[in-house]
């Protein structure tokens, strides 16, 4: 009994397992850089050609998308090492937003799926630098 009570007692302590993280410890990060360009509505950071994060700073929110030539926007699940969310297929976000700072200090990457290929994405200073031009 005293066993299971320490099991049960070291579970409650640990931080929450994202299963789309998880799943994706082992896989390769997806090949493609990150880009940053100023607009001249904000700015954006695009990665591969493959996802956009894009600041509207005077509506102060961002919209995370898959970029997929051809294909209708599509609802995207975003996990990090401590959120996981799916997001509408219009990708709007308030740039105060919790998951875009999960993006931001995931452990070194994050990973999106839907509208396409599982996508391993690492977690580079232009997000961050794009989520920011919209908090400022």
């Amino acid at each position: 009994m005293f066993l299971v009570g320490a099991l049960v007692a070291g579970a409650a302590g640990a931080q929450p397992v994202v299963p789309g993280f998880e799943a994706a410890r082992g896989a390769a990060v997806t090949a493609g850089e990150w880009r940053y360009i100023v607009t001249a509505t904000g700015s954006q950071a695009l990665f591969a050609n493959a996802l956009e994060l894009r600041c509207e700073r005077s509506a102060r929110r961002v919209q995370l998308r898959r970029i997929a030539p051809g294909t209708a926007p599509a609802p995207i699940i975003v996990a990090t090492d401590t959120a996981e969310r799916t997001i509408a297929a219009d990708g709007w976000l308030d740039a105060r937003d919790p998951l875009l700072d999960a993006i931001a200090f995931s452990r070194g990457r994050f990973v999106v799926a839907g509208g396409g290929e599982r996508l391993v994405i690492p977690a580079f200073p232009e997000a961050a630098r794009s989520v920011q031009d919209c908090r400022n």
